[in-house]
């Protein structure tokens, strides 16, 4: 039964992490990049929550990794969370070069998205690590 509650909160981690870091402040990073390009933002809800739903489900399953990496290596600190967000970089941008959405001229803007979206899954590891602590240390008390 432990198992199952330790996944559980795992999952829920990775999911809340996601929506705040990966969706919302990945939108506000969105109209940030397009505001330094020239671009217009181009802001709907719609759109919004789009990305908030796609951070959601992307950081649910960086809440599986996380939770087995953490059992597979015994780490319980932020090392764990930054291994995750490298690995969901990773994932995220080999997803995107194999559906051919990527151009390889490699201009400062693209290179500043791409710093930007490591540094956003950097930040979502470490909050996905943090607040899994925060969970479980909360959950014994019950």
């Amino acid at each position: 039964m432990r198992y199952y509650r330790e996944v559980l909160l795992a999952l829920l981690a990775g999911a809340i992490s996601g929506a705040l870091v990966l969706g919302i402040a990945g939108r506000v990073t969105m109209a940030g990049v397009a505001l330094i390009n020239g671009n217009s933002l181009n802001l709907s809800l719609k759109g919004v929550l789009e990305v908030v739903i796609v951070g959601t489900l992307v950081g649910t399953v960086g809440g599986g990794i996380l939770f087995a990496f953490r059992s597979v290596y015994r780490s319980y600190g932020f090392a764990s969370g930054i291994i995750v967000g490298v690995i969901l970089f990773v994932g995220s941008t080999f997803l995107v070069v194999v559906s051919g959405s990527i151009n390889f001229d490699m201009s400062f803007i693209q290179f500043l998205t791409l710093s930007f979206v490591f540094t956003m899954f950097m930040i979502y590891g470490v909050c996905a690590s943090a607040l899994l602590q925060r969970f479980k240390r909360n959950w014994r008390k019950y």
